[in-house]
Formats: C-alpha cells, structure tokens, sequence
C-alpha cells in the first residue's frame, strides 16, 4: 500500500534531504512516501503566487517505485490547485515522471496548468 504523509519536523525532513541529495529549501512542505509503511521516498515543494513549484520528487537511493512518486506527485498538485492556484512547475530532473503527470515544456521550464486537471472546476476544461 502506498500513503503520502505529510511531515512538518524539520530536522527528519533536512536528514531525509541529505540522504537523497537534494537542497532542502526554507519554507518549503515535504510530503514523505511509504511502501508497505516503509519510508521510500520524498515530496519537497513550495507554494508560490498562482501555484506551486516541485523542488524535488524522489524515491531513496534503495528503492525504484515510479507508482509511489506519481501518487506523491499528484497529491502535491491536488493540494497547490486547492491552495494556491493552478500553475505548476517541475524542477526535479525527472522528466519522465514529470511526463507523466502531465508537465510539458514552456519557455525551458517544465510546466502545468491545472485548470480541470483534477475535475473539480467546471467548464475549465474548455478554457485550456
């Protein structure tokens, strides 16, 4: 069973962080991934005006579940969409994930717009 938590102790957050070589960021939320409850990997993002950016989404070195990241990854944008707006962008290295939950290149950046992504604004499909 894979569930996304999110974790707000920074000290676990910042040693997660070094684990996984990514450049823990002020301010920013963190969502952790687990597998079967075994922690395997990480969500870092940062809400900015009009949405969100995803700073990193990865599994810990040991494991390799694509699965798991997209589900962090689409509970990360669920919850931008429904915070702060509908613009997303992906910083992680991954574009294959970032692919597949939908980014596309803009202007050198991977991008989202959530508008209807998630069905929850009627007749913002039409408006894409």
């Amino acid at each position: 069973m894979i569930r996304v938590s999110p974790e707000m102790d920074a000290e676990k957050i910042k040693s997660l962080c070094e684990r996984c070589g990514i450049k823990a960021e002020e301010n920013a939320l963190c969502y952790f991934i687990y597998v079967d409850e075994r922690l395997c990997g990480i969500c870092l993002f940062k809400l900015i005006k009009g949405g969100g950016r995803i700073i990193a989404l990865r599994n810990i070195e040991r494991d390799k579940d694509r699965d798991a990241l997209i589900i962090a990854g689409r509970t990360c944008l669920e919850f931008t969409e429904r915070t702060a707006g509908t613009d997303a962008y992906f910083e992680e290295d991954d574009a294959d994930t970032a692919k597949e939950l939908g980014f596309k290149e803009r202007d050198g950046r991977l991008y989202l717009d959530m508008h209807g992504y998630f069905g929850t604004c009627a007749g913002c499909a039409g408006k894409k």
